[in-house]
């Protein structure tokens, strides 16, 4: 589970009941050491500067939960990351969590997979650019993938509601 934070580890609670072998990739010390305390077996990766080491992932599932950088048009994370799998191997599936920002204004229409991208901020750029290179790693690997759309995920103490009460953008 690669951002194996309050999702992620809600997911890998799942996982580990279904008798899966998980393992939480996070950034900080913090995020190990809180694996840790949940019994997970975790290991520290920072996408922004490093690959997946030598992590074996040939035939895994993936899970890839964690945010694109702060800024830019372009996932450098996901990048990396799919150019480490020449060294690690390549998962059998990945599931990448995405936004349903991607999508861009659509006026209050309703909207399903099949409506064109058309992403307006940088923020869903960097998501549309991890989709495109993900697409991309399936067709030349043969690696399954699937992409959920998600319209907005908060854990506790996460929900905007500072921003809905001063009518900004959330």
């Amino acid at each position: 589970v690669l951002g194996c934070g309050y999702v992620g580890m809600r997911l890998a609670h799942q996982c580990l009941a279904r008798g899966d072998h998980v393992t939480g990739l996070v950034r900080s010390q913090e995020g190990l050491d809180r694996l840790a305390r949940a019994g997970f077996p975790g290991a520290r990766l920072d996408l922004a500067t490093e690959g997946l080491g030598q992590l074996p992932l040939t035939g895994a599932n993936l899970f890839h939960l964690a945010p694109p950088p702060e800024a830019g048009t372009e996932d450098t994370h996901t990048r990396r990351l799919v150019e480490s799998f020449a060294r690690t191997g390549h998962p059998a599936r990945i599931l990448y969590i995405s936004t349903t920002g991607v999508y861009g204004d659509c006026d209050g229409r309703w909207v399903d997979e099949t409506w064109p991208a058309s992403p307006t901020t940088d923020r869903s750029r960097r998501r549309w650019d991890a989709e495109q290179c993900l697409v991309r790693w399936s067709t030349q690997s043969a690696g399954e993938l699937v992409i959920l759309r998600v319209a907005g995920i908060y854990g506790p103490e996460r929900l905007p509601l500072e921003r809905s009460r001063r009518g900004v953008p959330l």
